[in-house]
């Protein structure tokens, strides 16, 4: 029996729902319990996905920050938006998630967590609230790159007090995970074997905090809450200790968590939230999708599931369908980084991952099958060049088809 999920538009009357959107910055996927790590448990974000979804093969399209995150907002991939790097910008007028909820009525704001989405940047069209206070104090050090996410939170939930009674789209930056650290000390003994994941601690024990002020407010049951990271850290993996200079799946997993408003309203009562759609067993009310897709089809979904029509600029297509039933032919989810060859010299990374394969393209190019081999240390190439070779064409046909839908 197919799975129950968010009810279609044509079953929903009430209005429009409330948006919230929480980026975890430097969080990848396996360090989440509810996506099995078992070495750190996080609660308050695991709850997200109990009736909701959560999606375990999402990819960003590029593992900086601010590439990342204007590629979700503007459902376009970077070779065609043109920010490729952090610190260059988004053109006025670029057609947005918050230019679009912002001409349907929408209230906007955001809360900044790091500097690298500072409002020179771009990102702030769309939003009538843009706090990012990087632009008016002296940046000193690393830690000026990034504010505490209680601080960022309590930005987060005094708006909500003034303006959550109309429809609203927020929102949150968390910076904690990326490097320098600096976890408050009390959460030294609670990950003593990782600074990330001491960092990870506080963050979601922050969160739980938010979660909690929107239980007493009732925005739980309202609003359509997502959570997501803009690319992930490779720790170590592949011989890189951060992010930006390779594509493996350690900076391109990413989570995603839809979680669906709950109101009578909607009709997405728990009990039509469905089990995994891939036959998960766990026994909590969680619903697994294990088709690959990436963050560009995010605002897609968010405006599929608002009833509302995706601007013709955007590249991504929604995830409903998966979320309602688990089944959709296979998507050509892409990826890249100029980061190397803009600091170094080296070459543009490309991929393209297509269900279980994974085609890098580099000097010398490389294919993995990620379900057997997740950790990518068996390069596959030598003996599939055919499939490589297959890999090859639909990774060029993907960038001739959009670089020649960019605007002149």
């Amino acid at each position: 029996m197919a799975a129950a999920g968010p009810r279609s538009s044509s079953e929903r009357t009430d209005p429009p729902a409330p948006v919230i959107l929480i980026s975890i910055d430097t969080l990848r996927a396996d360090h989440l319990s509810c996506y099995g790590y078992a070495k750190l448990n996080t609660p308050h974000i695991d709850s997200l996905a109990r009736g909701g979804t959560l999606f375990t093969e999402i990819s960003t399209q590029a593992p900086i920050t601010l590439p990342s995150h204007v590629s979700l907002f503007t459902s376009t991939y970077p070779f065609a938006n043109a920010v490729r790097e952090n610190a260059q910008v988004l053109p006025t007028g670029a057609t947005t998630l918050a230019t679009v909820l912002a001409a349907h009525g929408y209230s906007t704001a955001a809360f900044i967590g790091g500097y690298f989405l500072e409002r020179r940047f771009g990102l702030a069209q769309g939003f009538q609230t843009y706090d990012s206070p990087f632009d008016t104090r002296p940046v000193k050090g690393a830690l000026d790159l990034k504010r505490p996410a209680a601080q960022v939170i309590d930005g987060a939930e005094h708006w909500l007090k003034l303006n959550s009674g109309r429809p609203f789209f927020l929102f949150v930056h968390l910076f904690d995970l990326h490097q320098p650290y600096d976890a408050p000390a009390s959460y030294h003994a609670r990950a003593p074997q990782s600074e990330y994941d001491q960092e990870l601690a506080y963050v979601d024990d922050t969160l739980g905090g938010f979660l909690e002020f929107l239980s007493r407010s009732g925005l739980d049951r309202r609003a359509l809450v997502v959570l997501f990271s803009d690319h992930g850290e490779s720790l170590g993996d592949h011989g890189e200790s951060t992010h930006g200079y390779f594509i493996y799946r350690s900076t391109l997993h990413v989570p995603l968590i839809f979680h669906w408003p709950q109101t009578a309203e909607t009709g997405n009562s728990k009990t039509e939230i469905r089990k995994s759609p891939q036959g998960s067993n766990s026994g909590d009310d969680v619903g697994r999708v294990e088709i690959p897709a990436g963050l560009v089809d995010v605002a897609p979904t968010v405006l599929s599931f608002l009833r509302s029509e995706s601007p013709a600029s955007f590249c991504g297509h929604s995830l409903l369908e998966l979320a309602r039933d688990g089944n959709s032919p296979p998507r050509d989810v892409y990826s890249e980084t100029s980061y190397a060859h803009d600091k170094f010299g080296w070459a543009t990374l490309r991929s393209l991952r297509r269900g279980d394969y994974q085609y890098i393209e580099a000097p010398h190019p490389e294919l993995y099958n990620l379900k057997a081999d997740p950790s990518e240390l068996h390069n596959l190439l030598p003996s599939q060049s055919a499939l490589a070779a297959s890999y090859r064409q639909r990774l060029a046909t993907l960038l001739a088809k959009y670089r020649s839908q960019t605007p002149a």
